[in-house]
């Protein structure tokens, strides 16, 4: 999943290129990356209005129906509101201080299984490293109820999926937590929302005991303050398996 590179006496790791062929985005898809765009270079601003469906139209080459999902689609996020008769605006409340999350929030629901993998994986490589220097008694509890509430519901056939599934998130959770920065665990905590479906799949496909021999592999590392390839080591072995028991390419 992951190509070695050697330079040096040391070796280095990048992740793998794309798996997949550029598709053409959709027409509405094209609505979303003008508008999103246009907010992120700062032509559209909090409280300003939206062009009408019309004019988004004739400019982007495309029908007034795929303008229309765009808009629904960003009035979900929260990035606008509608107000009815008057059009279309850019949120402006106490809640502007998210655009950016909820911006990155809504790109994070139109991704493909691959690129959140990728995306999970920097997350957790980097915040078990963190984590390993900075955790403290409680954080290491926290990581330890997480693994063993997992271990007892993997040991019960009659365990509901759903409860398996929270307790290996809330594990993921507890190691963002413990890097200590607040810009890790806001934009972190999206990711796992974005991948449960895809991990409550490989729990259901490849079976429960592996997942509990695998976090503990990560918590051991954490546990023992080991940072560098053996850190790197634990992840990438979690990763491996979630992503062949969804036979997701690796190379």
């Amino acid at each position: 999943m992951w190509s070695q590179c050697d330079g040096g006496n040391e070796s280095c790791e990048r992740p793998m290129e794309h798996m997949e062929n550029k598709k053409l985005p959709t027409r509405v898809e094209v609505a979303l990356n003008y508008i999103t765009g246009e907010i992120a270079k700062g032509n559209l601003n909090p409280g300003d209005k939206l062009p009408n469906e019309k004019e988004l139209a004739e400019k982007l080459g495309i029908s007034r129906t795929p303008i229309r999902e765009a808009m629904k689609t960003l009035a979900v996020s929260g990035l606008i509101e509608t107000r009815h008769g008057h059009g279309n605006y850019i949120r402006k409340d106490e809640g502007t201080a998210v655009m950016p999350l909820m911006m990155f929030q809504l790109y994070l629901q139109d991704s493909s299984p691959e690129m959140l993998m990728e995306l999970r994986y920097i997350f957790d490589r980097n915040c078990a490293e963190l984590a390993s220097i900075r955790r403290t008694d409680l954080d290491l509890a926290i990581m330890r109820e997480s693994i063993d509430r997992l271990k007892a519901l993997s040991e019960d056939p009659n365990s509901p999926i759903e409860k398996l599934l929270e307790a290996d998130l809330d594990f993921h959770r507890a190691v963002y937590a413990a890097a200590v920065n607040k810009l890790i665990v806001v934009i972190a905590d999206f990711v796992p929302n974005m991948v449960a479906p895809w991990v409550r799949k490989s729990l259901e496909v490849s079976g429960r005991y592996r997942a509990v021999g695998l976090h503990e592999k990560m918590y051991a590392m954490i546990h023992d303050q080991k940072t560098g390839l053996l850190s790197r080591a634990s992840v990438e072995a979690n990763m491996e398996h979630f992503m062949s028991s969804l036979k997701i390419p690796t190379a």
